[in-house]
């Protein structure tokens, strides 16, 4: 099974952007992930701070055009995955 690329966009001390990897830690017991963190205040990604600033943290798969915002569960990180 090849590893599904995404991306969790967070930033440092983001609770929710910790458990939201802690989700996706336990789905690649079942998915094969290459998980991308982008950290959207890193100053390389100014570009992109304002889009996700509110929404963080926010799952996407590279060329899709719908993203998971929070708040999610495992299952829907799955149904995302999926589809």
């Amino acid at each position: 099974m090849d590893m599904e690329k995404v991306i969790l966009y967070t930033k440092l001390n983001c609770q929710l952007c910790q458990d939201a990897y802690l989700m996706l830690m336990e789905i690649t017991l079942d998915i094969p992930l290459d998980i991308d963190l982008v950290d959207i205040t890193h100053a390389h990604n100014s570009d992109i701070q304002g889009q996700y600033a509110e929404r963080i943290p926010v799952l996407a798969k590279p060329g899709n055009r719908v993203e998971l915002d929070w708040p999610f569960t495992p299952d829907d990180i799955r149904n995302y995955l999926t589809h």
